[in-house]
């Protein structure tokens, strides 16, 4: 019999009690996604004993096989759930320095962002994964006309055993080294302001292996065909918790080569040195070197943060230099000191100033003065 037959007269009227009741079972089942074969014999068995089904029928191989490729259908369960960030925020600069800021007083959402997660169980320990996100853009004049754009959106497979491989638009996993070092990112104080290589682009390919003893390896590759520059790699290796709750410390090693033309690597620390009842002190750092493989501009920028975590509050200090001219035309520093106020594991509102210095390079430019601004920022925001 080929697989056409299954539509004849012939086989509907020897199969077509047991179809019935096959789909009736189904139908009951079907919200639970997870109803086995042997659920679904025992049932029928069941009914057959209780005369629901015609007296003599046989459950004919062919029935069989429907059953248990409808049975496979339902048993592949997909969870999907929506998340995002809500972030209010006055901010006040005093000139035009700052990188996605105008100057004077504003009210921004910066980086607020919708996204949508699934995940489609297939057979064994294996999934598919997509993840679509969208943010409003902070509102300076390079965005106005687009206020809103993607984030990461891609799709790829993941394994319990082998890790998650995707494809789409990602972040780095250069940038993504960082871990949480960065105490002041998604606001004006963010490290990106002078530090260069916090990049999410287009075509990647990104590996993330399984954690083993704390240990995870990571890998982008940019295929290059894309609107952007240039293709390239990066590679990183990563210990710990970077929230600092399951380890004490956090480590990660990064290096690209090729992506948005640039070359380099970085090295971070995170480690919570000292825990009691009234609260828990962190410190981070951070070291990296870049090229510009375009303007051959680069050098070695730093990091150091330093927070406060009770069970109200995060008081938060950082300091970043980068003399590479890559972000800004001169050596540029940023000075900040934080406050956030938590009133619960979603929502909080935080308060933070941020002086941000650039000194131009007296060699080009030897009748150029020292820069300085001056950021002030208030908010709230709300997790989902």
């Amino acid at each position: 019999m080929n697989f056409y037959s299954i539509y004849s007269p012939d086989f509907l009227s020897k199969n077509l009690a047991a179809l019935t009741q096959i789909g009736g079972i189904l139908m009951q089942k079907q919200t639970t996604f997870s109803l086995s074969r042997h659920e679904l014999s025992q049932d029928i068995l069941l009914n057959r004993k209780s005369n629901k089904v015609q007296k003599g029928l046989v459950l004919r191989p062919v029935a069989l096989a429907v059953l248990l490729a409808w049975n496979n259908v339902y048993a592949a369960e997909t969870e999907s759930h929506f998340y995002g960030k809500i972030d209010v925020q006055a901010l006040h600069t005093t000139n035009d320095l700052f990188r996605y800021a105008d100057q004077g007083w504003q009210l921004d959402f910066p980086l607020s962002r919708l996204g949508f997660k699934a995940q489609t169980a297939l057979s064994g320990d294996n999934s598919i994964v997509s993840v679509y996100e969208w943010q409003v853009n902070s509102l300076d004049s390079d965005n106005k006309q687009h206020p809103v754009a993607s984030r990461n959106t891609y799709i790829g497979i993941n394994s319990l055993i082998f890790g998650e491989l995707s494809f789409g638009k990602n972040d780095t996993r250069f940038k993504k080294s960082e871990g949480k070092v960065d105490l002041f990112r998604e606001t004006v104080a963010d490290k990106s302001q002078v530090i260069a290589g916090q990049d999410r682009l287009e075509n990647i390919l990104t590996y993330v292996s399984p954690k083993s003893e704390q240990f995870q390896l990571n890998a982008s590759y940019q295929t290059g065909i894309s609107d952007e520059k240039a293709g390239g790699y990066d590679l990183s290796v990563t210990y710990g918790d970077d929230a600092l709750k399951q380890t004490t410390m956090y480590l990660g090693a990064a290096y690209v080569n090729g992506l948005n033309n640039l070359r380099g690597h970085r090295v971070v620390l995170q480690v919570r040195v000292y825990e009691n009842t009234l609260g828990t002190v962190s410190l981070g750092a951070m070291a990296q070197h870049l090229e510009n493989l375009t303007s051959r501009q680069g050098g070695n920028s730093w990091l150091l943060s330093a927070q406060l975590a009770t069970k109200l509050a995060l008081y938060k200090v950082q300091y970043v230099e980068d003399p590479t001219h890559i972000r800004h035309q001169g050596h540029a520093r940023t000075w900040s000191v934080g406050l956030d106020l938590l009133h619960s594991t979603t929502l909080n509102t935080y308060g933070l100033v941020t002086l941000l210095k650039v000194q131009p390079d007296t060699q080009m430019e030897p009748a150029a003065q020292a820069r300085n601004e001056v950021g002030l920022a208030i908010g709230a925001r709300w997790y989902f």
